[in-house]
């Protein structure tokens, strides 16, 4: 897998694919057969909200997703480093090194879309 592949996964499986998740299964949840109580107070804030702010929440979510992979991709990338890191980061795909320009390709591959 080459650095475009690996970044338009990860926009597919956890950017999309988890933003959905969340708001689809707030829209499905029924209150009674929520065991987790984060979940059950974050279905309670759903279900009050009316289609314009359950829409805004939406868009947080996925806010929030976009900087998460982004957050990561920098230090894959090694642009920044965490307090107590060592040495830099190298992601390997098929012997190849694939990391350096994640987080330019996502906020390419994101524009595009």
């Amino acid at each position: 897998m080459n650095d475009i592949k690996f970044v338009d996964n990860i926009i597919k499986e956890v950017i999309k694919g988890k933003s959905s998740y969340y708001i689809d299964t707030l829209k499905s949840l029924n209150n009674k057969e929520i065991k987790d109580p984060d979940w059950l107070k974050i279905k309670k804030l759903y279900d009050s909200l009316n289609n314009s702010q359950k829409e805004e929440l939406k868009s947080l979510i996925n806010l929030i997703t976009v900087n998460t992979v982004s957050s990561i991709f920098s230090k894959l990338d090694n642009i920044s480093s965490f307090a107590n890191q060592e040495g830099l980061f190298e992601l390997r795909s098929n012997g190849k090194i694939i990391n350096g320009d994640l987080l330019d390709l996502l906020w390419e591959r994101l524009e595009e879309k």
